[in-house]
């Protein structure tokens, strides 16, 4: 199974993590307390995110191989006709229930002509909140209800058992420890998914956070802080469940991280 882990686009959040930074450009004190007194639970993509959201969506589509050999992408006799959208013959397309996931996946499922499914458990780190409450206190949101991602997103099938009309999401801050649980079980499955599904190409859209933990946890390395994995927005990293040609064994090969050939400098936020 290949497997593209794609980053959502500029979100609103994103954008307003970039403003308040210290006039050197650095995260302190002060300026995390800003952002987290002005971040939103649940943000959209920002027009930039958008054009981002479009150029991945471009991308998938007509995508060539980077090199003649296999390396980084299958080589051109694997892609499928000139003729035939979704070259690289993407046939699952799973997405977080967060907006902004959503708005980026929809311009690629309908480049490829697959329809998404939404994946609860790769939501981002700390779940839906913000800090509405007296003195920033933490106050959990539900997320988008079943009848809301059915209207903004109609066709992307939606577990029923996980999402319903008063949303998803009932906690408050999910922190660190137990997103890296959650990453743990999502690898695990991601490995049954390989023996599931085979050869197929498969891309999950989610978020910066969760995927420096979901990476380390296919590779292993959790519980840990020691390594970062980190993505620009639309970034793709590309990781192939696959075999040892020596004793057949299984093996994860990383073959890129953060790729972002489908953005212009501009875009690259």
């Amino acid at each position: 199974m290949i497997l593209y882990l794609i980053r959502h686009g500029q979100s609103f959040n994103n954008q307003l993590g970039e403003t308040v930074l210290t006039t050197n450009g650095e995260l302190d004190q002060d300026a995390y307390t800003r952002y987290m007194n002005s971040r939103v639970a649940d943000p959209e993509l920002t027009d930039n995110g958008k054009k981002q959201a479009e150029k991945l969506a471009e991308f998938l589509r007509e995508a060539r191989p980077k090199h003649r050999a296999t390396h980084d992408d299958p080589p051109e006799s694997e892609l499928r006709g000139t003729d035939v959208p979704n070259r690289l013959g993407i046939s699952r397309i799973y997405s977080s229930p967060m907006l902004r996931t959503l708005q980026t996946s929809q311009p690629t499922a309908t480049a490829l002509g697959v329809q998404p499914e939404v994946w609860t458990d790769i939501h981002e780190h700390g779940g839906v909140f913000d800090n509405s409450g007296p003195d920033g206190v933490v106050v959990g949101k539900p997320g988008l209800s079943r009848s809301e991602i059915n209207t903004l997103f109609p066709g992307y099938t939606i577990p029923e058992a996980r999402i319903g009309e008063n949303g998803w999401w009932s906690g408050g801050e999910e922190d660190r420890p137990d997103c890296d649980a959650r990453a743990i079980r999502v690898a695990a499955r991601l490995r049954a998914m390989a023996l599931e599904f085979g050869n197929e190409r498969i891309a999950a859209v989610m978020h910066g956070t969760f995927m420096d933990s979901l990476i380390k946890a296919i590779l292993g390395r959790l519980p840990g802080s020691d390594l970062h994995f980190s993505h620009y927005n639309t970034g793709i990293t590309r990781i192939d469940y696959t075999e040892s040609w020596q004793d057949k064994t299984p093996l994860v090969l990383v073959r890129y991280t953060n790729r972002v050939d489908h953005l212009t400098p501009d875009l690259i936020t």
